[in-house]
């Protein structure tokens, strides 16, 4: 499985800011899930992946959750990442995820490989 990342308008990969932001102890356990994916692609479950909507997935690294996607079959791009505060992730969190990957969908372009 290819890791691809999100790049937005401005040229900037926001769930690898986001990895970046977190405490050394956090980036490890994100990292190590990511290296799951990709090991592991479509079948990563539970506790470490989660289905969420919409052919949206959650890598669920304690609090934090990463976003992803998975295109043209060996590839799973990460678009979106949030540090959970809540039981319920927010509907309008949902929602960039879900826009994300329809214009990806839709354009082909906008990702890096890791």
């Amino acid at each position: 499985m290819n890791i691809c990342f999100f790049i937005d308008k401005r040229g900037r990969a926001p769930v690898k800011e986001f990895i970046e932001e977190l405490t050394q102890d956090e980036q490890t356990k994100a990292l190590a899930y990511i290296e799951e994916l990709k090991r592991q692609g479509h079948n990563l479950r539970r506790p470490i992946a989660d289905y969420v909507k919409d052919g949206v997935y959650e890598l669920r690294p304690k609090a934090n959750r990463l976003f992803f996607f998975f295109f043209l079959r060996e590839n799973a791009v990460l678009v979106h990442a949030i540090k959970k505060k809540t039981d319920k992730i927010p509907e309008n969190e949902v929602k960039v995820c879900i826009r994300r990957k329809k214009f990806i969908e839709q354009s082909g372009a906008n990702i890096v490989r890791e």
